[in-house]
Parts: structure tokens; C-alpha cells; sequence
């Protein structure tokens, strides 16, 4: 389970969750996201055939939190038990999947289609975090939802893990031209609140304003639509 980590683990191991979502880690696709509905057209959520995933990114994030946060302290919780019951091992192999899952969801959090369902009369059931929502193949993306997750097409597709030295200097470099083109002065939001669903809130404001503006399915996105999530 861990053949795509090499001399990176701590970042190599950011992809594990969606990795063994289909090989023994169903158990938390919902996990990824929480249903926020997005009414575009207004109305009332009880109008709409939508149901949002009981346990949602911020109770993982939480749940994982405390758990591994403080291992001597016991914790009766769902995320707990779950992931304990499902790695089927000693305890230091479910911390071991525990922190892969953390290090990923905090990084879904911050993803607003994963902090949003769009829900109107065209997706009563809501359009799962963008991903009905198609659009033309481009860059291998397919939908709105791995639009967000490729940053606007600029990082499409998947890296080829274990990092050889010459990946992992592409991406330390990606890296430092991120922060210079966002610096800390740039980011209106307070980024020493660790509560989750602050972050949820924030990525949810993001869809609302931005993200679905001039966005029709099956159609291109707009000239100048460039998110950077």
C-alpha cells in the first residue's frame, strides 16, 4: 500500500487516500468532502431530493485530530473505531493510515468543490462537488471538479510517485513560484484558525462567488476563468 513512497513519504503519501479508495479504503469516500448546498436558484433544500453524507470532511478532520493528536488518550469516535476496524492490524499501522488521511483531507478542505454541492433544478441531488458537471476533455479534465484539482488545467493528471531527485526539484520549485505568486500578506482569511469547518466556510464563499460563475455544462469555461485554489 505504500510502493508509491520512496525518499519523500510525508509528501508522496498525500495521494494515499484516493489511492486505496477502491482497495480497501471505501469505507471513506465521504470522507472527502462535506454537502454544502449551494442553492444558485434559491428556494428551500427541502425542495430538492438532496441528501448530504453523514459523516462528513470536517468530523474526519476532527476525528483523525484527536485521535492521533493525543494517542494516550482514548477516543471513543466513529473516524477511530472505522479506520481501526478496517486496517485490521496493530495500532501503529491504523495511526500509520490516520496520518496519510489527515495529510490528504486537509488538503481536499481547501478545495471548494469539496466544501460545496451545487443543488437546482438541474441537480436536485446536488452535482457532487462539480463532478457532474461536465466539460469539454481538455488536459485530461473532464469536469468542474478536476478543473479545481488540476488549478485551472496548469497541473492536470497525476505525478509519477516515488519522486525520482529531479521530480521532486520540479515540484519544490512549483512550490516557491506558488508562494510568490500568493504570499502571506495576499491571503484575506486568518490562517492560524485550525477549525475545519472555518476552512469549509471559506472554500464554500469561494464557490459562491466564483466558481460556478459562466459555467454551463458541456460547455468550455468562460476566457479569463483561471481558478487558483
Amino acid at each position: 500500500m505504500t510502493k508509491d513512497e520512496g525518499k519523500h513519504a510525508f509528501v508522496e503519501c498525500a495521494t494515499f487516500a484516493d489511492d486505496f479508495k477502491y482497495n480497501g479504503g471505501f469505507y471513506q469516500k465521504g470522507w472527502h468532502f462535506i454537502d454544502q448546498p449551494y442553492l444558485d436558484e434559491g428556494g428551500k433544500i427541502a425542495d430538492y431530493d438532496f441528501t448530504a453524507d453523514t459523516h462528513p470532511i470536517t468530523e474526519a478532520i476532527n476525528g483523525l485530530v484527536g485521535w492521533v493528536g493525543d494517542l494516550d488518550q482514548p477516543k471513543d469516535s466513529y473516524i477511530k473505531t472505522t479506520v481501526e476496524g478496517a486496517t485490521k492490524g496493530p495500532e501503529e499501522d491504523a495511526v500509520s493510515v490516520a496520518v496519510r488521511l489527515l495529510i490528504h483531507y486537509v488538503g481536499d478542505i481547501h478545495q471548494p468543490l469539496h466544501a460545496t454541492s451545487r443543488v437546482d433544478h438541474e441537480y436536485p441531488k446536488g452535482d457532487f462537488g462539480g463532478n457532474t458537471v461536465h466539460l469539454p476533455a481538455k488536459d485530461g479534465v473532464t469536469n468542474l471538479h478536476a478543473l479545481w484539482d488540476s488549478v485551472g488545467y496548469e497541473f492536470s493528471g497525476y505525478a509519477k510517485l516515488p519522486f525520482t531527485d529531479s521530480d521532486w526539484a520540479l515540484n519544490g520549485k512549483r512550490a516557491e513560484d506558488l508562494v510568490q505568486r500568493h504570499p502571506l500578506s495576499s491571503i484575506k482569511v486568518d490562517v492560524t484558525n485550525l477549525d475545519p469547518q472555518a476552512w469549509a466556510d471559506e472554500s464554500f464563499a469561494v464557490s459562491e462567488k466564483f466558481v460556478y460563475t459562466g459555467v454551463e455544462n458541456d460547455q468550455a469555461v468562460p476566457s479569463g476563468y483561471a481558478p487558483e485554489a
